[in-house]
């Protein structure tokens, strides 16, 4: 079965920050899995919170203890989610839900675009593409 895992800014466990996803406090992070299940798996403090909006080094720290994430989800679409997909492994998605279970189902729902892409990415391709959900 497939599945991927993903990362979400939420300060409260229940909503996606209505911010930048290197400005949230803590980062959830879920197995979603093709059959609509998805499973919580862990909760991590952001080590970079406090080092300055948009800048490179913070992107770099985020996405070094995200080493495990294939996507990474935010409510905002930001000049460093361009760089992620234009450089690194993971795939940004931005969302419109703001409830984390809404984006989950949103996610879920476009589950098979989002897995081609991360298949992509992990076979070293990089790309522009951002979903927008």
């Amino acid at each position: 079965m497939k599945r991927i895992r993903l990362a979400l800014g939420s300060d409260d466990g229940v909503t996606i920050v209505d911010t930048h996803m290197g400005d949230t406090a803590r980062f959830h992070i879920y197995d979603l899995f093709e059959d609509s299940k998805s499973e919580l798996v862990d909760t991590r403090d952001n080590p970079a919170l406090d080092e300055g909006h948009g800048k490179a080094e913070k992107m770099k720290a985020i996405l070094g203890m995200l080493d495990d994430v294939d996507v990474v989800v935010a409510r905002r679409m930001s000049p460093n989610f361009r760089r992620i997909a234009a450089g690194a492994k993971h795939q940004p998605v931005v969302v419109a839900a703001e409830v984390i279970d809404d984006a989950l189902a949103s996610l879920h729902s476009a589950f098979d675009t989002i897995s081609e892409l991360t298949e992509r990415r992990g076979g070293g391709e990089r790309f522009e593409t951002i979903p927008e959900l």
